[in-house]
């Protein structure tokens, strides 16, 4: 099946926050199917927006349990955990803004955790340390440096906390070069820093409704949209960061579609994707700039194999067992 041996497999699904357990959300079933087999090769990256539409819930002080709407809430993280269970691969949650929006995400890391311990599996939360910032986080894996940071956390962030982050992924960046010089390096977060969809500023007639009512105003501009001020600041900061190095690919959500990106200039990741269509009824619509390799807006996933020969990405929809759409992003012959 594979042009050479697989090194490393990494799957990217974000925006899953009302995942079906019953029956299981589609996206998630074909994140099963492509892990089961490699799984201690694979990695699943769940890519923010976790729990719709308020984040983890939080009891009352009158609450001993959870009512039924709130577990009904939970139920749709717990379909998202439940594919590590099944695949047995390791799966790494992000933080978005809707996980945010529960004024904190401790409950949902605790949460996490203590499904990955009842379960055995190999689930985390990241970037995530209870009781301290939510600074970048690395993880090597054969041939690929994983790279997570919290871009909701960032966005508030005031100019010493901001700095501390774009500091530490420095630091990371420089270690993967120094001691993995070959590696991929995939710089994980909620927000994109390229979008065609509506955050990006592309309003189709369809989606255009929806997104106007949920929209974020600050002094007339949507705090979630890429021109908002401290949206560019982020995308600024993670761009300077990763234009000095070789092979970068940066995946986001926020946007419910499937976009791929190749970067025409010399700053910034070479490849940047948006994989936020986890879920049918969340999909909004999505254009094509120059940069445009790949868009749809269909529910589905990106797959990025780590092979000897180079790096092959593969974009599958939850309708067809082939790939829509397939590439080579590197190869081994390739300068």
């Amino acid at each position: 099946m594979q042009e050479s041996q697989l090194k490393h497999r990494v799957l990217l699904l974000g925006d899953a926050g009302l995942s079906t357990i019953s029956p299981r959300q589609a996206s998630l079933q074909k994140v099963i199917e492509r892990a089961k087999g490699v799984s201690a090769q694979t990695s699943v990256i769940m890519l923010g927006d976790n729990i719709y539409p308020n984040g983890f819930p939080n009891k009352t002080a009158e609450q001993n349990d959870f009512n039924p709407e709130q577990l009904e809430d939970i139920s749709h993280l717990k379909a998202q955990l439940e594919v590590s269970r099944l695949s047995k691969a390791e799966m790494f949650l992000v933080p978005g803004n809707h996980d945010w929006y529960a004024s904190q995400v401790d409950s949902q890391a605790s949460y996490i955790a203590s499904y990955s311990k009842k379960n055995n599996t190999k689930v985390s939360f990241v970037p995530y340390k209870k009781n301290k910032k939510p600074l970048p986080q690395v993880i090597y894996r054969d041939g690929i440096s994983l790279i997570f940071i919290d871009s909701m956390w960032l966005l508030q962030a005031n100019k010493a906390d901001f700095s501390e982050a774009m500091s530490q992924l420095d630091q990371f960046l420089q270690q993967s070069n120094e001691k993995h010089p070959e590696n991929v390096i995939m710089l994980f977060a909620h927000h994109p820093i390229e979008t065609m969809g509506p955050h990006g500023g592309y309003y189709a007639k369809l989606g255009y409704e929806f997104y106007a009512k949920t929209r974020e105003l600050i002094n007339g501009q949507d705090t979630q949209d890429l021109d908002f001020p401290a949206y560019q600041r982020l995308i600024n900061g993670v761009k300077f960061a990763l234009t000095p190095y070789k092979k970068t690919i940066f995946a986001a959500g926020h946007d419910h579609s499937l976009q791929l990106f190749k970067n025409t200039k010399r700053t910034g990741a070479q490849y940047s994707l948006v994989s936020g269509a986890a879920n049918t009824k969340k999909l909004t619509d999505v254009g094509n700039n120059e940069n445009t390799q790949f868009a749809s807006s269909v529910e589905g996933l990106f797959e990025i194999d780590v092979l000897d020969s180079g790096v092959l990405l593969r974009i599958y929809d939850i309708y067809d067992s082939s790939p829509i759409h397939q590439q080579w992003l590197w190869k081994k012959d390739q300068k």
